[in-house]
């Protein structure tokens, strides 16, 4: 019989050998081991916590597990020291246990080498880390960005707290969604008469909300298989409003001076909400925000002319670098003198120019920002 939490700890460390050996996504390849798994919850939120955290928190793991190493170890051993490594230093398991318990979980030649590793790792009273950015495991770039962005208590209150793990909010009508993202539908001040585009809208929160406010809610996403998320939550909540529409936002399919209310909820670099993506601060790159800041102003500039005058634009992102934010912003502007800024408010949110922010650290939410115009006669 095997030592409890042993199978709980060789699915996570199977897991974590998959992620990095086929260079796949943690929320993808988690759900698929644990499927058909007759596991209790607890081991299952063990996995969960092992896997995301394992993932979230690589870099300082690894600092700390190579300085007992003479040579890089293979991924099925790296796998294996990083889910003890994690237990010991971010988890509230008992250090005998973690240790004990993940030796029997990792592989025959293995286990020695876990064992030794994992040990000495439980006996350090304190780490001295080298610098911010191995202590709280980032990229060098995005700390360097926020920083630049935010000043340097923000970003490193901003960096400590998507450390943690997301908090869980429920809408009144049972949906799943963060605080920060109910607010900005409500910030956005929806008339109860108006004709409303979402213009990037799986898998369909903010397009949900909005439609119990609105007379018509139109969903829009270049992604045929979203849509599918779209469609199950428009039936769960019983939105006749709400009508479907796949199509590229740079290129709608719409009539000039159609819509009442438009909203650009962009793709972004979710720097906001890196706390809910393991894997996302490995994957997304410098050039990236460079490259989403044009994207967005190309959906911006595409929405304009659906507007009707006096209708309203309203564009959000979960991210809070200047290029994805009040970069675009001025970039719209100049381009089109006929936007008049709405000045925002919202006790939560910080003001940026005429807009809003809300940071991770300010009430425990994602990292958003949304700017809203309205089109001159």
């Amino acid at each position: 019989m095997k030592e409890s939490g042993v199978e709980a700890r060789e699915i996570a460390i199977q897991c974590l050998y998959r992620i990095d050996e086929t260079d796949s996504f943690a929320n993808i390849i988690l759900p698929n081991l644990l499927k058909g798994k007759s596991l209790d919850q607890r081991d299952k939120n063990l996995i969960t916590e092992i896997v995301y955290g394992a993932t979230r928190m690589r870099r300082s793991l690894d600092w700390v597990i190579d300085r007992y190493l003479s040579v890089p170890p293979p991924t099925k051993l790296r796998s294996s020291l990083r889910a003890g490594a994690y237990q010991i230093l971010y988890m509230r398991v008992p250090n005998h246990a973690a240790v004990s318990a993940t030796v029997s979980a990792s592989s025959k030649k293995n286990k020695g080498v876990v064992n030794a590793v994992l040990r000495r790792i439980s006996e350090e009273l304190q780490i001295n880390w080298p610098d911010e950015g191995t202590r709280l495991s980032y990229p060098e770039w995005i700390i360097d960005l926020l920083i630049t962005d935010l000043g340097e208590k923000n970003a490193f209150g901003m960096l400590e707290k998507m450390n943690e793990s997301p908090q869980v909010s429920v809408r009144d009508d049972g949906y799943y969604q963060d605080l920060a993202s109910q607010w900005v539908t409500d910030i956005m001040n929806v008339s109860k008469d108006d004709l409303l585009l979402d213009m990037c809208s799986a898998p369909g929160g903010k397009a949900t909300a909005l439609a119990t406010q609105a007379r018509k809610v139109v969903a829009c996403d270049i992604h045929e298989s979203r849509h599918q998320l779209i469609y199950e939550n428009k039936v769960k909540l019983s939105l006749e409003n709400l009508t479907q529409v796949i199509s590229d936002g740079r290129y709608p399919p719409f009539s000039s001076h159609a819509f009442d209310h438009i909203l650009v909820d962009a793709p972004c670099s979710g720097l906001g909400v890196l706390h809910r993506r393991a894997d996302s601060r490995w994957r997304i790159k410098e050039r990236d925000v460079k490259n989403l800041g044009k994207l967005q102003v190309e959906l911006l500039d595409s929405s304009i002319r659906l507007l009707k005058d006096g209708g309203v634009l309203s564009y959000s992102v979960c991210t809070v670098t200047d290029q994805e934010t009040v970069n675009v912003v001025r970039s719209i502007e100049n381009r089109h003198p006929n936007l008049i800024p709405e000045e925002l408010f919202h006790e939560k949110w910080r003001k940026v120019g005429n807009g809003l922010q809300i940071l991770p650290q300010d009430s425990g939410t994602d990292g958003m920002s949304i700017f809203q115009w309205k089109l001159a006669n």
